[in-house]
């Protein structure tokens, strides 16, 4: 090793554009070694963003493939084209999700089921890639099964490492209203699962708690539910959401992960989610919340119930809930955690 830096190329979609600002913001703190940041940023094609973003990763890995001494990689569908630049560089592979693992999601995210062909192409490509990584960063045990058993990786390779957050921008606040307040954050609004958690509201909950909808959606606003329209992530309206409401609800449909759920723990709010992908890992049942399965009515409202009635109950899961954020998801241990595995890797 000659110490030069090593390029973590990030895709910028979604909640991996907060990731990406985290590690940045957390990069000196963590006195990692020397980093080459490359964000490849999402452009609406008529290509596939996999094709796309595979593209655009390539030619940047290539243009500092003589200065770095290995490669980071977030998310694994922007990787897909640089197989061979893995021969010459240690590179480390991270994802929320894999392909197989988000088979059945692929409805839910408007996209059509792979074709038998597709599907088996895919998914050797992928073990093509996954073959020449030194290394796995997984945000979720989900994830990694899939990384093994689909894929054929070795557990000793992969690390389970969260995003993470940070935990001094989502404490709690004052909570002293008459009615419970639950609160939604997703701005996909029917993935999310938020037309199923409106429908529960009305038939069950409607005069025992407010419901506070965080949605781009065009969902308007009726007695007892308030909507907030285009609240930017990390911002302070939306800090002040998870701090003055009392439980948190997102029953997707669709999810690897969710950075919403840990926003929640660190504001100390009581979870109630759905048993899918990656948050189930988030969840311990019955002392930060409850996992539910997609599309359950009766669960949902029940769980619901059971937190909107027990303000007491509230409480003592809330601590546990920030505790356990301290624990799990604080954005600049679990940085550290990263930049180490990678260089450990590299």
């Amino acid at each position: 090793m000659n110490g030069r830096p090593i390029a973590y190329v990030m895709e910028q979609t979604l909640g991996s554009v907060t990731h990406y600002l985290n590690l940045r913001r957390e990069e000196t703190a963590a006195q990692s070694a020397p980093v080459r940041w490359l964000p490849i940023e999402f452009h609406p094609t008529h290509m596939p963003w996999a094709v796309a973003g595979s593209l655009r990763a390539l030619r940047a890995i290539a243009s500092v493939m003589n200065e770095v001494d290995g490669i980071f990689v977030h998310t694994t569908t922007i990787a897909l084209l640089a197989a061979e630049h893995f021969r010459h560089k240690p590179t480390v592979l991270s994802s929320d999700g894999t392909p197989l693992s988000k088979r059945d999601m692929r409805a839910a995210y408007g996209l059509k089921p792979d074709g038998r062909f597709g599907g088996r192409f895919k998914r050797v490509l992928y073990r093509r890639v996954f073959r020449r990584a030194a290394g796995f960063v997984a945000w979720s045990s989900w994830t990694k099964a899939s990384l093994v058993e689909d894929y054929g990786c070795r557990e000793e390779d992969i690390a389970v490492i969260p995003p993470g957050i940070n935990l001094d921008e989502f404490a709690p606040g004052d909570r002293l209203h008459e009615l419970p307040r639950i609160l939604f954050v997703g701005n996909d609004f029917p993935r999310k699962g938020g037309d199923r958690l409106l429908d529960v509201f009305r038939q069950r909950l409607r005069s025992r708690a407010e419901l506070v909808l965080v949605t781009r959606a065009e969902v308007p606003a009726e007695p007892g539910v308030e909507v907030h329209r285009n609240v930017p992530a990390n911002s302070e309206k939306l800090r002040q959401l998870y701090a003055t409401c009392d439980v948190f609800a997102l029953p997707t449909r669709a999810d690897c992960y969710s950075l919403a759920c840990m926003e929640a723990l660190a504001a100390g709010l009581p979870l109630v989610a759905t048993r899918v992908g990656g948050i189930p890992d988030m969840i311990r049942e019955g002392e930060t919340g409850y996992l539910v399965e997609r599309d359950d009515a009766a669960a949902l409202g029940d769980a619901l119930e059971s937190l909107v009635s027990d303000p007491a109950m509230r409480r003592a899961m809330g601590l546990v809930c920030r505790e356990e954020a301290f624990r799990r998801f604080d954005v600049r241990s679990n940085a550290r955690r990263l930049f180490e595995f990678v260089r450990s890797r590299c």
